[in-house]
């Protein structure tokens, strides 16, 4: 270490001890201390001397020694390259380029061999020929019923009809809140009929967070359902729905304007299942 350094830690362990020898005195405020508190000082007070010592391990460091390729990617010194694989056991230097012919490199795998280039070999008759892939829409199947999907089982949700429109509802005045389609767009809402048809009254709650919704409209074309702050929004439904009771609800996507409807299959997907339900 620096003798410097170490004069210079001699001299503050120095000036601490004295200062706590004279908290009997008015110089100083009283502060009493232990040994081991004193200790503890006089050593953090070393430490903090020791950063800026040249050349210690936990102090300054020598410029030379940075790796300046840390912060500047351009200054990384270039590896030299590493040297080629020596001669061949058994071969002088200048006999490389002479191999016996049984040491010769064998072809990789999958290359074509000599022969007539060009030509791929025909296929085996025993093979099967590949076949397109079948239509979304032949796929659409579901396990549960529509409410069981959504998370309210006790409740029955049958589709009645859609409608396309700029504005829903219309004069927003029925519902809290309103929605308006963006530019280009028109809002596809979907109404079913919500009924309980148990006995007892039906606490009905349901959570976007839980599960997707998503429109497969004319067999192609799959949207996304919106979530809104309609009060009869399936994606965020809550309210008391009693016995025997049935109730218009909507689930509302987007569509391209002019976009004419032929078919709509409702795909609900909940915990990595898709429940698909034909609508129209």
């Amino acid at each position: 270490m620096n003798k410097k350094v170490v004069r210079i830690i001699a001299y503050i362990t120095t000036v601490v001890m004295c200062s706590m020898t004279l908290t009997g005195c008015g110089m100083v405020p009283t502060l009493e201390l232990t040994p081991e508190q004193s200790t503890l000082i006089a050593e953090y007070a070393a430490g903090k001397l020791l950063e800026y010592a040249k050349g210690h391990p936990g102090g300054l460091m020598i410029v030379e020694d940075i790796d300046r390729a840390e912060v500047n990617p351009g200054m990384k010194k270039e590896e030299p390259a590493p040297e080629g694989p020596g001669p061949l056991p058994g071969l002088e230097p200048s006999d490389e380029g002479s191999l016996p012919p049984d040491a010769q490199t064998p072809p990789d795998e999958g290359t074509q061999p000599p022969g007539d280039e060009g030509e791929v070999p025909a296929p085996d008759e025993d093979d099967e020929a590949l076949v397109d892939a079948p239509e979304y829409g032949d796929e659409i199947s579901a396990s549960m019923p529509l409410g069981e999907a959504l998370g309210i089982p006790g409740a029955d949700i049958k589709y009645v009809s859609y409608e396309v429109a700029e504005h829903y509802p219309e004069n927003g005045e029925e519902l809290a809140f309103s929605m308006k389609a963006a530019s280009g767009k028109r809002l596809l809402v979907v109404h079913f009929d919500m009924t309980n048809p148990g006995g007892d009254d039906l606490d009905v709650h349901t959570n976007s967070t839980e599960f997707k919704a998503r429109l497969l409209v004319n067999g192609t074309d799959k949207v996304r359902g919106d979530v809104t702050f309609l009060d009869n929004d399936l994606m965020n439904y809550s309210g008391l729905l009693t016995s025997g009771a049935t109730v218009d609800a909507v689930l509302v996507f987007e569509i391209p304007e002019g976009e004419e409807i032929t078919s709509m299959d409702l795909l609900i997907i909940r915990d990595g299942q898709e429940q698909g339900y034909t609508l129209q």
